[in-house]
């Protein structure tokens, strides 16, 4: 275990202990589906069918992100002390879309990246709840030398998160918002998530 990664409490100690890194938990992914399974104790075949559509998502992601120029303007003298955590799973559409982006802005900036699952770190994702419930993809970020955490970020983009709550609002069936979330995320290009991370990780470097 490296010594310099957020080991500040048991909970911590814990999710790091158990943690993947992004291909190790591409490798998860691809794995449940050719289980014809998922992450976590529901296994329903909502879930596993998820799940499949996620695996497909995360290899188009990963061939196709282009990063923002504006990446090229932080240090990475100081980029480089931060260690990211982020909480998912597998049959997160949500966290398909984010993770992968994630992975690549924390490989540009020399970040550590580590990924746990939510529901076998059900007392760290309760630390940071959305409207008392427990939304992922959730990204939490230290500072290695002092163990500090400096901010969190999640469930998901601003615009994302408005036509979510509004679908759910307006009584729109899950099915039908979820198919326009994951249009959103198709035809906004990961512009919106990588302009709202590039504002988090300024802010973490203060």
């Amino acid at each position: 275990m490296e010594a310099n990664i957020i080991v500040t409490d048991q909970v911590l100690l814990n999710a790091h202990n158990s943690a993947f890194s992004y291909l190790e938990f591409y490798n998860l992914t691809a794995a449940m589906v050719a289980d014809n399974n998922t992450t976590g104790p529901v296994k329903n075949e909502a879930r596993i069918q998820a799940t499949k559509l996620n695996l497909q998502r995360l290899n188009r992601l990963n061939k196709t992100i282009q990063l923002l120029p504006q990446w090229d303007d932080l240090p990475l003298s100081q980029t480089s002390n931060l260690a990211w955590l982020v909480i998912t799973e597998t049959w997160c559409g949500d966290g398909a879309q984010i993770v992968p982006v994630i992975n690549k802005i924390a490989e540009k900036l020399h970040i550590k990246l580590s990924i746990v699952m939510r529901d076998e770190h059900l007392e760290l994702i309760d630390r940071y709840l959305y409207k008392a419930t427990r939304s992922i993809p959730i990204l939490v970020c230290f500072n290695k030398a002092t163990n500090q955490e400096l901010g969190n970020w999640g469930p998901r983009p601003a615009e994302a998160i408005k036509l979510v709550d509004e679908a759910k609002l307006n009584g729109i069936p899950h099915d039908d918002f979820v198919t326009d979330l994951q249009l959103w995320y198709n035809l906004n290009k990961t512009v919106s998530l990588q302009n709202e991370l590039f504002l988090f990780v300024n802010d973490c470097l203060k």
